[in-house]
């Protein structure tokens, strides 16, 4: 995978590090709240920063698939080489977080969470990192204000393959019959779904013809009442192709336990 701003015809057997679009991506922060503005201090790594104040500010939303590998993480390496780029020593950002003040504004590390901007030319980091392909979209639970517009330029880096969006990469987009290889991480999956199955109270989405060995994905009642909500049945997903994401594990073969509506997408 290639450094961050590293340009494709530097290494011959490079593929693509620069999305085709190379205009800056400005982003419409009206469903958070403007909650701070300061300027950097310091790039801790790809995800997390110092302000001049003091205030440690972690990106939320995000997901470098290398970042907590000891030793070889080039799409770590390469997110702490774009922060370093774009919020140089005394750059003036703004700070965009949740509207709900006592919950989703800081982690178990009292690090604020938010989506960061360049205060001079509206530059939006969370956008600037899956364009460049070196991160996945991974929202908390119920804080999925820039969901859709987060999923779009995910989706644009996946289609020309950029980043670990690449035809070779250990991240791509996984089929349901190759999730069994991948057991304690997190994933993107892509599959038809072939049965729903209600057990104690729980939704199954399986993807083959033995539930004891096949791909699922567990839906629990609470958020399929939440899907209801958004007007998606769960019970007729059966034969539709999804998208979702998130850690998986062995459960009668392997499962994901859906953390939020957000991360599971109805292609088709």
């Amino acid at each position: 995978m290639p450094a961050y701003g590293q340009e494709a015809q530097e290494v011959e057997t490079q593929k693509k590090a620069e999305p085709t679009d190379a205009k800056k991506l400005v982003a419409d922060f009206s469903k958070l709240k403007h909650t701070k503005s300061g300027r950097i201090d310091k790039i801790i790594d790809g995800l997390t920063f110092i302000l001049t104040d003091g205030t440690i500010v972690r990106l939320a939303s995000l997901d470098i698939p290398d970042f907590h590998i000891v030793g070889d993480a080039p799409y770590a390496q390469a997110a702490m080489e774009l922060l370093q780029d774009k919020l140089p020593e005394q750059t003036e950002v703004m700070l965009y977080q949740t509207r709900d003040a006592k919950k989703g504004r800081v982690n178990r590390m009292n690090h604020q969470l938010a989506h960061i901007v360049i205060k001079k030319d509206k530059t939006w980091i969370q956008g600037e990192f899956l364009r460049h392909g070196l991160a996945r979209v991974y929202t908390a639970p119920r804080k999925t204000e820039m969901l859709t517009q987060m999923y779009a330029v995910e989706a644009a880096a996946r289609d020309e393959e950029i980043g670990l969006w690449e035809e070779d990469s250990l991240y791509q987009v996984l089929s349901h019959d190759q999730a069994e290889n991948k057991i304690g991480k997190f994933v993107v999956i892509e599959g038809e779904v072939k049965k729903v199955a209600s057990v104690r109270n729980q939704l199954y989405l399986n993807f083959g013809d033995n539930w004891k060995t096949d791909f699922t994905i567990q839906v629990s009642t609470g958020l399929r009442k939440q899907f209801a909500r958004e007007g998606v049945d769960v019970m007729s997903l059966a034969q539709q192709k999804i998208r979702v994401r998130g850690y998986l594990r062995e459960y009668n073969g392997p499962l994901i336990e859906l953390e939020d509506t957000a991360h599971l997408e109805v292609l088709r």
